[in-house]
């Protein structure tokens, strides 16, 4: 296990040098531009199952990550759910420390990507002041 969290440390750190960083993290502590969020799934007794190790929007893209040591096996839950990530338009990714850097291209390239949704920010302006708010304060 402790390969594992270190892994999770190694990718934190690169997350956070392409400006995605934690939940929460203070703007002071932010050293380059907002280009995406993510959130540690801390699994357990009141966690669903099999849910990705990190949950990201990186460029106004999802991506689901589960991390596994070089020697780790995802259970048959975990392969489901990433698959539902990607069948349903996201990136779900298991990733092992021998797929690191084409895990930074993936990051990369999607950061790049400009072409999410056309008319995503349209949508997003037309419901910020109603009972369905899309808050950008």
């Amino acid at each position: 296990m402790a390969g594992e969290k270190l892994f999770e440390n190694r990718v934190k750190r690169f997350l956070e040098s392409e400006g995605v960083y934690p939940a929460g993290c203070p703007a002071q502590k932010m050293d380059g531009p907002l280009r995406g969020w993510y959130f540690k799934v801390w699994g357990g007794g009141f966690q669903k199952e099999g849910i990705p190790d990190l949950i990201l929007n990186v460029n106004g893209f999802f991506l689901g990550v589960e991390l596994k040591s070089e020697r780790g096996r995802p259970s048959p839950i975990q392969k489901k759910n990433v698959s539902m990530i990607n069948r349903s338009g996201g990136i779900g990714i298991i990733l092992y420390p021998s797929g690191f850097e084409d895990f930074r291209q993936i990051v990369r390239e999607v950061k790049a990507c400009s072409s999410a949704i056309p008319g995503l920010s349209a949508t997003k302006a037309a419901h910020t002041s109603t009972g369905c708010a899309i808050w950008t304060g």
